[in-house]
């Protein structure tokens, strides 16, 4: 008797214990159910399709394979109420390599005032339109601004994402803020930094970290630097194990504010197969010289610059090397390597310029006034 009643507890236990399965796996199974479900939806809302230029004759890289890939983040100076009806312009660009054979992932910011070809724009007389990179989005957004840097950097971009203001701040305090140390001690719009510091930033207080530039000792060169520590700090919040827990919040920001021409299905893929790159990242910029036409400040970048860069990121995507004359080279391109003096001086006078071009192409067409335009 003692025994069947100890083997009716036992039974009685043991289905407590199943059933206590069965309602965990049920659990998480609707889950990740309601998790992929949800993940879809945004995917599909922010899903963009670009007709970019072929910089790949055709062989695209493969996320399936874990080949590299390349992308282009794209910060537009739009999104928040005074801005909302402007075409905006990328105030930030930074350009990235992934390669899951050497685990890196590398980060190189362009200036947004970098003197480049227009790709896709040409003057009234048919002649290809050179201009402040950060204006190809106003002219053609997403697609003529990748472009571009495909022509300026001669190497393919597969991937971009295009965040506007608004999303920057929604999306860092969707993700409970971030901590940045700050490189210099300074305020700006009522948001202090202290040198050396370590700091919680929410939204707000992110934005203003990599807006502000006109009281750095570096220029935009430096405001480029914190952008790039904003973008690492995000990108490792997101794939911390905390986010899940907010990734509703997450995706509710990423609807309105960004987009991209990422497959939702392969997002999985790149975080999965690219997880280790992602982990280790390296940056660098490019940089320039001061270029005055018509009136008009450009950043002038050397075109052995840009051919070091470009051998370096197509070096990341396993692509062959190229040579100077690979590049798409300006007129201003000849003529700074056709002149002796290039090398030796760095200070230009703006008259140095004007000698050798027609201003008249460089008049249209209008971009509104960027000056106060900080992303």
């Amino acid at each position: 008797m003692e025994e069947n009643k100890r083997n009716n507890k036992k039974k009685k236990r043991n289905r407590r214990l199943l059933f206590l399965a069965m309602g965990i796996f049920l659990f998480v199974y609707g889950w990740f159910w309601k998790v992929y479900y949800d993940v879809n939806g945004t995917g599909n809302n922010i899903f963009n399709h670009v007709n970019i230029n072929d910089k790949r004759d055709g062989q695209l890289a493969s996320i399936s394979a874990s080949e590299p890939i390349s992308f282009a983040l794209l910060g537009v100076d739009n999104g928040v109420v005074d801005r909302a009806d402007e075409p905006g312009r990328t105030d930030a660009i930074i350009v990235g390599t992934v390669n899951p054979k050497t685990k890196k992932t590398t980060l190189i910011s362009i200036p947004r005032d970098s003197y480049a070809l227009m790709e896709g724009y040409e003057t009234s007389w048919g002649d290809p339109y050179y201009d402040k990179l950060t204006h190809a989005y106003a002219f053609g957004e997403a697609e003529m601004a990748i472009d571009s840097i495909q022509e300026l950097l001669n190497i393919p971009i597969d991937y971009y994402v295009e965040v506007n203001m608004q999303g920057l701040m929604d999306v860092v305090d969707a993700i409970g803020g971030i901590q940045i140390t700050s490189p210099l001690t300074f305020d700006y719009q009522g948001n202090y930094f202290v040198e050396g510091k370590k700091q919680k930033l929410d939204g707000k207080e992110a934005l203003a970290f990599s807006r502000m530039r006109k009281t750095d000792p570096e220029g935009d060169f430096g405001r480029q630097k914190r952008q790039k520590m904003v973008v690492e700090a995000i990108i490792n919040k997101l794939l911390s194990f905390s986010t899940l827990t907010r990734y509703q919040s997450v995706l509710k920001t990423m609807q309105d504010n960004v987009k991209t021409n990422i497959p939702f299905r392969d997002m999985g893929n790149i975080v999965a197969g690219y997880r280790n790159a992602l982990d280790n990242i390296q940056q660098d910029s490019l940089y320039g010289e001061e270029l005055w036409l018509d009136e008009v400040y450009y950043l002038y970048i050397d075109p052995y610059d840009r051919l070091e860069v470009s051998n370096h990121l197509r070096e990341e995507l396993e692509l062959d090397t190229v040579e100077l004359a690979d590049l798409n080279l300006s007129d201003t391109d000849y003529y700074y390597l056709d002149d002796p003096y290039y090398y030796t001086d760095d200070t230009y006078e703006e008259s140095y310029y004007e000698e050798s071009y027609d201003e008249t192409i460089y008049q249209e067409p209008e971009v509104y006034d960027e000056e106060e335009s900080d992303f």
